[in-house]
């Protein structure tokens, strides 16, 4: 790196492929002080709130409830990832004042090839899920139960514009935007997990809790579901020919003589033809030959099955002569309190070489039906194993809804491009020498706010190092603690009430965001009148606020690029950076209306967080790029650093090479 100083102007240093940075004095960092915890709230407060999201709120609860607490693993994994990335990218503000974005426009071979890369990435980002999704339960509310018909999905569509627009309200006011972010996500953190907890704490089974805690740290291990679950009125039934897999799933109406939700889906190899409750797919043509005569079995079967309420089944063919069906009771809460398992089983069939046999204690079953027999109880209706051993026996993966689970790794944390922003956040903040760099005013009280076109560099001796050193410790604390904690509690409550209360309910279109309360007011039917709007109203509170931020993470990072890349930005005035935000907000919000018209709310929500994956796994590597080639070398991440990016890396572009491999 080359210093340059000129007779009429500051000194400077050469950054890379843009304008040369200034050089200014790192100042001192905040000490750390529990009395002045409330003043060191910083970008880890706020990407957490964006974190108790749709990862945590739609995902976590649609993994756990078809697969229990087995995959939460994966969460850890993600989380884990993504302090790393969030560190490294602040670690490039500290030093330069400017959010990671632009650093990447810094780089060979240049701004106009990094422009198009990043367009592309920022694919996964454009689609509305949050206000797509928030709208569900404010439309539960509305008709009093979850949306279901053609007219009740329009109610659907209507108030997700709604929600849309008026989200970008936030982003007008505030002094800086992040300021008022700020206050919008803090405040959500405290009401989101003060009332989980309190669900968590009162309502949830110690069972529950365990199995969602030991599932963080369940490495390598996977969920195998039996090829039928019901459970009172929640069913699904798996079918195999040579050829196709065919799936009923669903939920009976506990009145009428229709289900309340039902789909089929025929499977040939990585393809997926579905079919809804009455035997329609999107073309409104039925299925034809072989599965016809299946779909009409299966959903003879259903209607059979659900009629017991309080009961469940449980059927596992596993080869001609290990076949196994249980059957039994699910117990009360009563029971529950008192030590009770969820299911108890009090008939179980097994199917062998010596014929079929019936016994009415677990205990009584012999090898090899045993020990399949009590995982199948214990963990209602499927059994785990291991992903190596598993792959290696069969020679390829689970049968697992992986694109939902992959939606799941992407968000869990924030998620994607989304994590670029805590560097921006930390600029806003005035971190590191982003003191020196300004923020993006808003637009009304942001008059006295400017931003620097260029950052802001300091020159590295005995001064400025072990202040560089107090400036790593906090946003490590900041990342590694407050964010890394509020992420694990806010995917561990949710995902303990949704065992509680969903367990093997069928995720799908609308039902997502409000299923959780439905699930908790059937339970008590007496408090429901209470318990309906509170959960669909905190169901409102954990997705509503994230549709704030969808716009602002998209409007931030491009606003920066073009203030330091383009010469027609340059050419504005500091406090005029606005111009180019609102303008991207504007264009952002004419495509969400498109987009939340075409989509249905879950489809955004996997199509985004699919995506999110390749986004994060690339700026992964190109933050260390950027690290390596632009930071003086005494303010390198080391080695550890370095891996822990390059595993967050390999994690999320192998998530996604997964998810390509089991659909197409």
């Amino acid at each position: 790196m080359s210093d340059q100083a000129t007779a009429d102007g500051p000194e400077k240093r050469d950054g890379g492929g843009l304008a040369p940075w200034d050089v200014g004095t790192l100042p001192e960092p905040p000490v750390f002080d529990w009395k002045r915890l409330p003043t060191m709230i910083g970008p880890g407060v706020l990407m957490a709130g964006v974190a108790i999201g749709a990862g945590e709120w739609l995902f976590g609860p649609a993994v756990s409830a078809q697969y229990g607490g087995t995959l939460l693993w994966l969460a850890t994994l993600s989380i884990l990832a993504q302090v790393f990335f969030n560190i490294e990218v602040m670690r490039y503000t500290l030093y330069c004042g400017e959010p990671i974005f632009v650093g990447y426009f810094r780089t060979l071979p240049g701004p106009r090839f990094w422009i198009v890369c990043y367009l592309l990435l920022e694919i996964c980002n454009i689609w509305p899920f949050m206000a797509a999704n928030a709208a569900v339960p404010l439309t539960a509310a509305v008709l009093g139960h979850l949306p279901s018909s053609a007219t009740e999905e329009a109610w659907v569509k209507f108030l997700g514009y709604a929600i849309f627009l008026l989200a970008f309200i936030p982003l007008i006011f505030g002094g800086t935007i992040y300021r008022m972010i700020e206050r919008l996500m803090t405040a959500k953190i405290i009401l989101v997990l003060g009332i989980l907890g309190f669900l968590a704490m009162f309502l949830v089974s110690g069972e529950n809790v365990k199995e969602v805690l030991t599932g963080f740290f369940r490495f390598g291990q996977v969920p195998l579901r039996a090829d039928a679950v019901v459970a009172g009125r929640h069913f699904m039934f798996q079918k195999r020919d040579d050829t196709s897999t065919y799936t009923m799933q669903g939920t009976w109406s506990a009145e009428a003589r229709e289900p309340e939700f039902a789909e089929f889906i025929v499977k040939t190899g990585n393809r997926q033809h579905k079919f809804n409750a009455a035997g329609l797919d999107q073309e409104n043509k039925p299925p034809t030959g072989q599965a016809r005569e299946i779909y009409e079995q299966l959903f003879e079967r259903a209607r059979v099955e659900t009629r017991r309420p309080g009961q469940f089944l449980a059927v596992d063919e596993a080869g001609a002569e290990a076949g196994l069906e249980i059957r039994g009771r699910v117990t009360s809460r009563d029971e529950r309190a008192e030590g009770a398992p969820v299911w108890q089983a009090e008939r179980i069939i097994t199917r062998g070489r010596e014929g079929e046999r019936e016994y009415h204690q677990l205990d009584d079953v012999p090898p090899p039906f045993g020990a399949r027999a009590r995982a199948l109880v214990q963990q209602q209706g499927s059994q785990r194993v291991g992903l190596v051993g598993y792959v290696a026996e069969h020679g390829e993966l689970p049968d697992l809804n992986w694109a939902i689970i992959a939606a799941f790794i992407g968000i869990a944390g924030t998620g994607g491009l989304a994590n670029t922003l805590s560097s921006n956040y930390a600029r806003d903040k005035g971190w590191g020498m982003g003191y020196h760099v300004g923020a993006i005013p808003s637009a009304i009280g942001g008059h006295s706010v400017s931003l620097s076109h260029v950052g802001c560099v300091f020159e590295v001796d005995e001064t400025s190092l072990p202040r560089w050193k107090q400036w790593i410790r906090h946003i490590v604390r900041d990342q590694a603690g407050m964010w890394a904690f509020c992420c694990f509690l806010g995917m561990a409550l949710p995902c303990m009430v949704s065992l509680e209360f969903i367990r093997n309910v069928p995720v799908a279109g609308n039902r997502a965001a409000g299923m959780t309360a439905e699930g908790i007011a059937d339970s008590y039917p007496a408090l429901e009148q209470l318990l309906w709007p509170l959960l669909l109203m905190l169901s409102f509170m954990v997705l509503a606020p994230n549709a704030v931020f969808s716009g602002e993470a998209i409007s931030r990072r491009w606003t920066d690029v073009i203030w330091n890349t383009s010469q027609r930005a340059k050419k504005l005035e500091g406090n005029q950076v606005r111009y180019i935000y609102y303008s991207i907000l504007a264009a952002f919000g004419l495509w969400g209306l498109v987009a939340l018209w075409f989509f249905n709310p879950l489809q955004i929500a996997m199509l985004g967080a699919v995506l999110m994956n390749v986004a994060l796994g690339c700026a992964s590597f190109h933050t260390l790029y950027v690290n390596r080639t632009l930071l003086p070398r005494e303010l390198r991440p080391g080695w550890f650093m370095q891996t822990g990016l390059c595993c967050c890396g390999l994690f999320f572009l192998g998530i996604s090479l997964l998810v390509l491999v089991t659909k197409w």
